[in-house]
């Protein structure tokens, strides 16, 4: 057997699909998804349309993944994560779900799970880290490596540890986006999926 597939699994036409991929109860791909070798995915996640989901990539629960969106090689999404149509991913990217890990500790320590949010066409560079409950507004560029801990409300190109703003973007990188990108699955029925699969969630503000 080359892959584990819920019997429940949703998906649209043209699914590509590679070997020793694991698909739990509740996830739904839309139309010309492509799933590489060796991916995971768990329960509740959502793929839109025209999308790509490289080898060894994981979503690790509940997570909202757009239209067009490309996520390469070795990428961890969280649950708890929303992804906005056009975002690249790129190889060894890592979101969170989480500021307080409570292993083994005090009851006193908050058991909550954050909502991390990456706006349209915004381009994430190899293995960049994003901290739980992060909103990232559309069209942001997130060199590699750089370590996100706290919103990022302007458009620009981010570097650094912590991530600060190192320039505007250049025209060659703007895109036309729709009128409801940076909240476009801030939907009822969205929030309300997740929380279906994460019932301690708590959500970010809208920027």
């Amino acid at each position: 057997m080359t892959a584990i597939i819920a019997k429940d699994f949703k998906h649209g036409n043209n699914l590509q699909i590679g070997e020793f991929v694991i698909i739990e109860a509740g996830v739904t791909v839309g139309d010309d998804v492509k799933i590489g070798h060796r991916v995971t995915l768990k329960s509740g996640t959502r793929i839109g349309n025209h999308s790509i989901i490289d080898d060894h990539c994981i979503t690790t629960g509940a997570c909202i993944i757009g239209n067009h969106v490309n996520i390469r090689t070795g990428a961890i999404i969280s649950k708890a994560t929303i992804i906005e149509d056009y975002c690249f991913i790129g190889p060894g990217i890592i979101t969170n779900h989480t500021k307080h890990v409570n292993h083994g500790r005090s009851h006193k320590i908050p058991d909550v799970q954050l909502l991390t949010y990456i706006g349209y066409g915004s381009i994430l560079g190899s293995q960049a880290s994003i901290l739980a409950g992060v909103i990232i507004v559309p069209q942001v560029i997130i060199g590699g490596g750089t370590v996100v801990i706290k919103n990022i409300l302007e458009r620009g190109v981010y570097v650094g540890c912590p991530a600060g703003k190192l320039s505007d973007i250049s025209s060659d990188y703007l895109m036309s986006e729709p009128e409801n990108a940076g909240r476009m699955y801030r939907s009822t029925e969205m929030m309300t999926h997740l929380k279906t699969y994460i019932p301690n969630l708590k959500l970010t503000e809208s920027p």
